[in-house]
């Protein structure tokens, strides 16, 4: 009997055969609320996939997931997750141009380096009338080539240095190459192997970069580390950067909840306007002889209600447009906006259902907190005072 009744007043409140103003109250919240939610998981989902291309876009062209820092000839035994292994030698180098020089990093690899997770992550230009040449040739990115000066075919000088020897070397520039993240763009120069090898007579600077698959990088570490082998992350080798990713996803998340918090209080205010406008119909339901108890159940159970589908719709609409992200920002990316630069626009979306759930659950805590002590006010209410004007 008290549930059916507590079902009946509930369905009053959110419009059930109830007049039109309390219809559109009621879906006013209901979208305001939903456009809150869904604008919070957009933001995370944004935040997050942009930091999660990043460190793809270093793992895939900086240093590898994992690196191996052991002499060239390893063979390594076939793992489970193991998805490449190149041999790699660096070093820091000069770059001279007619007009601008720049210290970059000079990776050498060999011919298969660039396989299709590679160049799933570059857009490379386009080759026409190349030249026949002697010279060494490497690989510039836009960016690097526009702060230079110099375009495919072009002559570059370097100057390679290591910890034992400077050695200087004419180059040709084969291509250009964008991977949409300038910072990584602006420092980063890929020639062969060998020319790096013959520079330094086989006393270059070398490694092994591992793919693996994301999920078993630590095991794949752990069990690397345990055979014997000096073995990194990308993020050990990238200290700064991961970092700054890792705290910026935390920063965002925790404006996120600051604003889901705000957004719980806001709740509040929606049991306050119902009881304000219920007083009448409280001091009624007391002179009948209900109990203060049910009332405040009746007022909780419909604006948690509201609540409960504000937060679902809000979350599936959040997830639906970022889901739908990629061609807009691809639109964004073609019109090469300088305040956006130096940010990544060519990110695959991943749905942190982590953060979300967190946020969700702090907002629809806040909630529960905030009404529950918005309601207090039933108590207040005098029956007598509240129906001398009936």
């Amino acid at each position: 009997m008290k549930g059916s009744l507590l079902h009946l007043m509930v369905s009053r409140k959110l419009g059930y055969r109830g007049s039109r103003a309390a219809k559109k109250r009621i879906l006013f919240n209901v979208l305001l609320i939903s456009l809150v939610v869904a604008s919070l998981v957009f933001a995370q989902i944004f935040v997050v996939s942009m930091s999660r291309g990043i460190a793809d876009k270093y793992a895939l062209l900086g240093n590898g997931h994992l690196q191996l820092h052991e002499k060239p000839g390893l063979e390594l035994a076939p793992i489970e997750g193991l998805l490449d292994t190149q041999l790699v030698a660096q070093s820091f180098a000069l770059i001279y141009s007619p007009k601008a020089n720049k210290m970059v990093r000079l990776k050498g690899v060999g011919p298969s380096y660039f396989n299709a997770m590679r160049l799933s992550q570059l857009t490379m230009g386009e080759q026409e009338n190349i030249e026949t040449t002697n010279l060494p040739q490497i690989l510039l990115s836009t960016t690097l080539a526009e702060s230079l000066g110099v375009g495919i075919s072009d002559r570059v000088a370097l100057m390679l240095v290591n910890q034992s020897s400077i050695r200087p070397q004419l180059c040709v520039i084969r291509n250009l190459y964008d991977s949409g993240y300038q910072e990584l763009d602006a420092n980063l120069v890929f020639c062969d192997y060998d020319l790096m090898h013959r520079l330094f007579a086989g006393k270059e600077e070398t490694y092994y970069e591992l793919l693996v698959e994301q999920t078993l990088t630590e095991t794949i570490k752990q069990h690397l580390a345990l055979e014997g082998y000096m073995v990194t992350s990308w993020d050990e080798e990238n200290y700064s950067v991961s970092t700054n990713l890792n705290t910026s996803r935390q920063a965002v998340l925790g404006v996120m909840m600051v604003v889901a918090i705000l957004c719980g209080y806001f709740i509040s205010e929606l049991s306050r306007e119902l009881v304000e406008d219920d007083k009448h119909k409280i001091a009624m339901l007391t002179l009948l002889g209900a109990r203060k108890v049910f009332i405040r159940n009746v007022y909780f159970s419909t604006v948690m209600l509201v609540t409960l589908i504000s937060v679902i719709a809000g979350t599936v609409l959040g997830i639906v447009l970022a889901s739908n992200l990629g061609p807009i920002l691809a639109y964004v990316a073609e019109k090469s906006i300088p305040s956006l630069s130096y940010y990544l626009l060519d990110f695959s979306i991943v749905i942190p259902p982590k953060d979300i759930l967190t946020i969700i659950l702090v907002l629809v805590g806040v909630s529960m907190a905030s009404v529950q002590w918005s309601l207090r006010r039933v108590k207040v209410i005098e029956p007598l005072s509240c129906t001398h004007f009936d």
